[in-house]
């Protein structure tokens, strides 16, 4: 559920009051995981369309993130007013209002969407909106925020280059420096022992432990089992939440795993939503309290009162890609921000030393644990 206007931080309505009364120039809002990124662009899009009777366009980066800004920007009662659309679909919609055909040679969807934004960036594009709003714009790549610079005589763009998960090329300076500046402080997501984890993980230096406003003697638990265990530790796991009647997010990098997860669970017929056509998620009901798995990509943006990280194997090409690229931190930071709550790690002897090495109360059963006195 989204919340009420009246119940953001001092921070968070300063912010958006500024960015309203900025009629002209850009603006970069950043902040960390779970300062309120996408509370401001949902009420800072609600302020512009009371004032004015212009029409913004919102872009997101994947198709979960767009079902749930779909539900809330209804639920604020402005969604007849804002083109909405993940950044890739509008780029293919827009390729088609130029004739731009993508040449039979190229077999990749990497390499015929590179093509494609290349001929955008190369066509007579015009200011079609007064305003773009972005949000988790370090996932955009040079090419994408040139076309945005075209197509938008403003542009509000909100992100964390801490949370970037793709090599993309756009850096924290080019959006920084495109205009004024703002930067969320206080993380109301999650609470300081979920923070004293990520930042293990995070790029930057300064601690997160220090910005968050939740306290909690509620412990991030480990549970280390056998390969042939992960999967009935997982329905554990999920049995033992399930008493709450709270959201369960199950994250994995691998969608192999996912799959292979959501297969052990029909067989048990524990009820769960794995969607392998990720436009699925454009519709999905994001407060339904039925587990939702997930690849950590997918859950870029979203948050769960639970959430459950396993599959982080040491044989997964994901993983070595990841490693190659030397992102997985940055895919491991994101996971564990994904929690407002609690948050459940499950290894095996497969993965990775990463993983591993993070150190924080283990547990072999769920029930009757002291520390978790508080998730009950």
């Amino acid at each position: 559920m989204l919340i009420p206007f009246n119940q953001l931080s001092e921070q968070q309505k300063t912010v958006i009051k500024n960015i309203a009364r900025e009629e002209k120039g850009n603006i970069f809002v950043e902040g960390p995981p779970g300062s309120g990124k996408t509370l401001i662009s949902l009420y800072t899009l609600k302020d512009i369309i009371s004032e004015t009777n212009i029409k913004p366009l919102l872009l997101m980066y994947n198709h979960s993130l767009y079902g749930y800004l779909k539900v809330a920007i209804n639920d604020i009662g402005i969604a007849d007013n804002i083109t909405i659309a993940t950044k890739d679909k509008y780029f293919w919609d827009l390729a088609k209002v130029f004739n731009i055909n993508i040449p039979e040679s190229l077999k990749v969807y990497d390499d015929k969407y590179t093509y494609l934004l290349r001929m955008l960036n190369q066509a007579d594009l015009t200011a079609t909106f007064d305003v773009a709003l972005i949000d988790e714009v370090q996932d955009l790549n040079q090419l994408e925020w040139a076309i945005i610079k075209k197509i938008s005589k403003r542009i509000i763009s909100l992100g964390d280059f801490d949370q970037g998960i793709y090599e993309t090329g756009l850096n924290y300076e080019m959006v920084k420096s495109n205009g004024v500046y703002a930067r969320l402080s206080a993380i109301f997501r999650f609470h300081k022992n979920i923070a004293k984890l990520a930042q293990v993980f995070s790029r930057k230096k300064e601690k997160l432990e220090d910005k968050v406003t939740k306290d909690s003697k509620t412990q991030p638990l480990v549970y280390d089992v056998k390969s042939s265990e992960e999967f009935d530790k997982i329905i554990e796991i999920i049995k033992g939440v399930q008493q709450n009647r709270k959201t369960i997010g199950i994250i994995s990098p691998d969608r192999n795993k996912l799959a292979e997860l959501s297969n052990h669970l029909n067989s048990k017929n524990i009820p769960q939503f794995y969607f392998t056509d990720n436009k699925t998620l454009r519709t999905h009901n994001f407060n339904d309290i039925t587990p939702l798995l997930l690849t950590s990509f997918s859950a870029k943006g979203l948050e769960f009162e639970n959430v459950i990280l396993f599959g982080f194997d040491k044989d997964s090409s994901m993983i070595d890609k990841l490693q190659r690229e030397k992102r997985l931190n940055d895919v491991i930071y994101v996971s564990i921000t994904r929690t407002n709550t609690n948050l459940f790690i499950v290894r095996t002897p497969k993965t990775i030393k990463e993983i591993n090495d993070i150190v924080v109360e283990t547990s072999n059963a769920f029930v009757n644990e002291p520390s978790i006195d508080d998730l009950f």
